[in-house]
């Protein structure tokens, strides 16, 4: 009975692991990766707050977050930065890189750690990442309309 009962969930553990990503995925063109924030409208910042922003930056610091994934203060123009936690790991970035991110501008709220470092009125909470140059491309599990959205040309809605 229990070698029957082993080889039942062995069996759907293995469909399920190969039949979650049975919808097709577009591929990446020429369209793919938007972004909707950036030098010229930064000032502007307040209007997208709680909107999904995709933006590209340069990781100028690297701290880590409560949650221990990464946290990158991205330097967007001459003089504007914003801070952005990753919701995922990220192992491949490192300070100098430029990467594009698409995520949620939200107000900053440190805590005692992270007022150390977190300066700005806002921060990113970003469950997606493109580096072209590294060919990296990460993305939170469970936001894969969102995901397909992006790749396929459209800042993704935050409603």
């Amino acid at each position: 009975m229990k070698k029957i009962l082993l080889i039942l969930i062995f069996t759907i553990s293995f469909v399920n692991l190969f039949g979650q990503n049975a919808e097709p995925v577009t591929k990446a063109n020429e369209k793919s990766f938007p972004t909707n924030l950036n030098e010229e409208n930064f000032k502007k910042l307040k209007k997208f707050n709680g909107q999904i922003v995709a933006f590209d930056g340069i990781i100028e610091r690297i701290e880590n977050s409560r949650n221990n994934t990464p946290f990158y203060k991205l330097k967007i123009g001459e003089n504007d930065y914003l801070w952005t936690v990753l919701m995922f790991k990220n192992k491949k970035n490192i300070v100098g890189d430029k990467i594009r991110v698409l995520g949620y501008l939200r107000p900053s709220e440190p805590n005692e750690t992270e007022k150390k470092y977190l300066e700005g009125k806002y921060m990113v909470l970003s469950f997606g990442l493109v580096d072209i140059k590294n060919s990296n491309f990460l993305f939170i599990s469970g936001a894969e309309i969102q995901k397909q959205e992006w790749i396929e040309g459209k800042i993704p809605s935050s409603k």
